[in-house]
């Protein structure tokens, strides 16, 4: 509506619309009775009703015939973007001021000469309310719609980050499991060939002695290349928990854990009777590793307790320290620093949970310290026990 058009109507309708003000006042608990009962009686307004008797449309009245009608319009958008926030239907906005129009019309009609035209006023004055109301509506629609498309936008970059923090992440375990198999299991069997053509020179030569030998170092070697195949299997994961289940293998990990590390570690597993999914499974056990080795590498901890439930309808795991700690929020909003934290972050977040950062830096004036941090996973019908 252009401004020129809408000051005209309100020059046109301000004196009579007064005059039918001060005639209603007279009236006033009998017009908010009958609109209550009204707003009541409509479906879905009723639910509303509260919401919309708020709008003292009186006062509104009063508003446009007393203040700069610039006000009025201003007021009345930002009262529209108000009510859609709280959820309000729009129509129920319209069919509002209608019923207080209905309310107010027999006490209009029964008055002599100037009815009509107070009831005509009244009636304009309803439609430029109930415009910028809407008008309102359609500001807090764009506003959303605008934020929603930034929230897209930030989503589909840290998405893309995440990828290329993915890839580069399973680069680096590749080549980390390459030369592993290299360095350990390879050498190994290098050394282990290299003995059994000794061992086959030495029993042509028949120095049995020397083959004794040779066997119990060959045994030796295999022993050790079984253990390094065994710890390459634990950090894998999947493969080892497919025949063991996942919270035994969960459990054997944090042995392995406990015993390279000489951290003491501890796990409770409360009302896990319930089937997770793979990709949980394996979520879990990544953010578990990547937890365990921030400790271990920067926590300072002697205890680390782990926690294993399911709340309601979704899967918890907790894991906990008594290290010294460190400020979260400034972590967080480095991202060169905290890429183990916003992998772990990204991780469970593709699957629809979250991740909670509990933590208190070591302080003179205070004895608490250590870190905890929670992972929330939703569980969906057939999953949850």
């Amino acid at each position: 509506m252009k401004n020129n058009g809408f000051e005209r109507t309100v020059l046109e309708i301000r004196r009579p619309l007064t005059q039918a003000v001060t005639h209603l006042s007279a009236y006033s608990s009998g017009i908010r009775a009958s609109w209550t009962r009204l707003l009541e009686g409509s479906t879905p307004c009723d639910q509303y009703a509260s919401v919309l008797s708020g709008l003292h449309l009186a006062a509104r009245v009063r508003d446009l015939t007393s203040a700069d009608p610039r006000t009025f319009r201003k007021d009345s958008e930002l009262r529209g973007q108000e009510l859609a926030r709280r959820g309000v239907p729009a129509e129920c906005v319209a069919a509002a001021i209608s019923f207080y129009v209905e309310s107010c019309l027999p006490y209009l009609l029964s008055a002599d000469g100037a009815g009509a035209r107070w009831t005509k006023a009244l009636t304009r004055w309803s439609s430029l309310f109930q415009f910028f109301l809407l008008s309102g509506y359609s500001r807090h629609e764009a506003a959303a719609r605008l934020s929603l498309q930034e929230k897209i936008g930030l989503a589909e970059e840290r998405a893309q980050a995440f990828s290329v923090e993915i890839a580069n992440a399973y680069e680096k375990e590749r080549r980390r499991l390459a030369q592993d198999l290299h360095d350990e299991i390879g050498h190994d069997l290098i050394v282990l060939k290299l003995y059994t053509q000794v061992i086959a020179l030495d029993l042509k030569k028949g120095e049995i002695p020397q083959v004794h030998r040779k066997l119990k170092e060959s045994v030796s070697l295999i022993k050790h290349a079984l253990l390094g195949v065994r710890h390459l299997t634990f950090d894998l994961g999947p493969a080892i928990w497919n025949e063991q289940g996942f919270v035994p293998a969960i459990r054997l990990y944090l042995r392995q854990f406990a015993a390279r590390t000489g951290l003491e570690v501890s796990i409770r597993s409360v009302r896990l009777k319930v089937k997770l999914p793979a990709s949980y499974e394996t979520a879990l056990y990544k953010v578990l590793q990547g937890a365990l080795s921030n400790i271990a590498a920067h926590a300072e901890a002697k205890c680390v307790a782990v926690k294993l439930e399911v709340r309601r309808e979704c899967v918890v795991m907790r894991v906990e320290d008594d290290g010294k700690g460190f400020n979260v929020e400034n972590k967080l909003s480095s991202p060169p620093k905290s890429y183990g934290l916003r992998a772990m972050q990204d991780r469970i977040g593709l699957l629809g949970g979250s991740i909670h950062f509990s933590s208190h830096p070591a302080r003179r004036r205070t004895a608490l310290t250590g870190t905890s941090i929670e992972f929330h996973l939703p569980l969906h019908g057939s999953e949850t026990p």
